[in-house]
């Protein structure tokens, strides 16, 4: 599939690098690619989420109710936090 990177953003976070790209197909069609990127002993390991633009709506009100939730269980005082 031939595609055209138009936005990318990297955050990098120890021994993590994570991309967050928006390409878009020959056909022009719109998808994003989040990749995280590890350096492990013999060169770099890479996991990768494409989310394609019919499911970016799902996918952002999902992503967005799990960080909700995330918040509200972080700030419960009855979950065991462990260091």
């Amino acid at each position: 599939m031939e595609t055209k990177e138009l936005f990318t953003e990297k955050l990098i976070i120890g021994n993590k690098t994570y991309f967050f790209d928006i390409k878009q197909t020959v056909r022009k069609s719109l998808y994003i690619t989040i990749t995280e990127s590890k350096m492990i002993a013999d060169g770099f390991e890479h996991h990768k989420v494409m989310v394609f633009e019919e499911n970016i709506e799902d996918f952002t009100t999902a992503f967005r109710n799990c960080l909700v939730k995330y918040k509200q269980l972080k700030n419960d005082q009855s979950i065991v936090k462990t260091n």
